[in-house]
């Protein structure tokens, strides 16, 4: 059952649409979390969070209600500390359709905890936002935002924010690209020998998408292709697809083509088509259909079967990845135009 009302957790503190660790007593929605996270070193991680704020009401968040406006948009509300800002053209079921999909991808149990704590600290640390237009990125101008140190931040067209495959076409892109802003700015920074997404990255994994790739020897930038005006691979088709058990490692499952993107892109889509993949986001026609343009292994079972590397490393609990497709329909609180300020 969804709670729209303050409730009163048996921790010895008052809570509104949160939860926490460990927390001190309060009324006015906000405690302090705290836990520890361990990947090669133990690191301790301390953020303050609520389910559902209002932009600007953080005083260390660099994204502010008078910025927002700077920059075009009329409205927003904050989800676990991530600012989504709106465009006038964003309708209100639009823009509360994504704050559903981040709360669901932060804490995928809808328990009111997020599932990994560090990941959220390193988002509310850097300013995180997403930018959200009706159709076209040039309906704002983020530059105020920019300069006054807020330039972490991922697009999001109301067009493509839809039910998951409903017309059995089109996968619901805020799942993605909201995806994209929590490893890009959060796994990538908190485990970046793991994680680490750049153009130079070395992590553990942007090696197992060297492979995927087909290729142990990354291609990093166009110039150092066979023709230097795209990515190179031996197979674009899933029909002759590799598997990391291939003992030749010349033949893709993963051929991104994108020739505006770079390998940091690269990794970023990696990521997305593998969690987004176990967890069942594309475990149908249409969402095969989608996927085998540039990624094979769409369900859980195929990445298994032919990227246990990354199938093992996004699997590893310490990590917290969401495992349940995200439905834009949080359980643990019900977000309405009540909590969308206009700036």
């Amino acid at each position: 059952m969804k709670n729209r009302t303050p409730l009163k957790i048996l921790a010895g503190c008052t809570l509104v649409a949160f939860f926490a660790f460990s927390c001190s007593t309060s009324t006015d929605s906000t405690a302090t979390s705290t836990a520890s996270t361990t990947a090669t070193t133990s690191t301790s991680c301390t953020v303050s969070y609520t389910a559902v704020g209002k932009v600007g009401d953080n005083s260390s968040n660099l994204v502010t209600a008078a910025l927002a406006k700077s920059s075009s948009f009329t409205k927003g509300l904050t989800v676990f500390g991530i600012s989504l800002l709106a465009t006038s053209g964003v309708s209100d079921a639009k823009l509360l359709h994504a704050a559903n999909v981040t709360a669901e991808l932060l804490d995928n149990n809808e328990d009111g905890t997020v599932d990994n704590l560090c990941v959220v600290a390193k988002l509310n640390s850097l300013s995180t936002y997403v930018t959200m237009y009706n159709t076209d990125a040039s309906e704002f101008n983020t530059d105020t935002l920019v300069a006054a140190g807020a330039a972490k931040n991922t697009g999001l067209g109301a067009n493509e924010t839809v039910v998951n495959y409903e017309d059995d076409s089109s996968h619901d892109a805020s799942i993605e690209e909201i995806f994209h802003l929590i490893t890009q700015y959060g796994y990538s920074n908190v485990y970046p020998t793991v994680f680490g997404e750049s153009n130079t990255s070395t992590s553990t994994m942007a090696v197992a998408m060297d492979v995927a790739r087909g290729s142990t020897t990354p291609q990093r930038t166009l110039d150092e292709g066979d023709n230097s005006t795209g990515w190179d691979y031996n197979n674009t088709s899933c029909s002759t697809a590799g598997s990391v058990d291939n003992t030749s490692n010349d033949k893709a499952w993963y051929f991104y083509a994108d020739t505006t993107a770079d390998y940091q892109t690269m990794q970023t889509e990696y990521m997305y088509w593998s969690v987004s993949s176990k967890f069942g986001m594309h475990d149908s026609t249409a969402g095969l259909t989608k996927a085998s343009t540039e990624w094979c292994p769409n369900t859980k079972a195929k990445l298994l079967a032919q990227d246990v590397t990354m199938y093992n490393l996004i699997d590893n609990s310490t990590y917290a990845f969401p495992t349940v497709t995200p439905d834009a329909s949080y359980g643990y609180y019900t977000f309405t135009t009540a909590n969308i300020i206009t700036f």
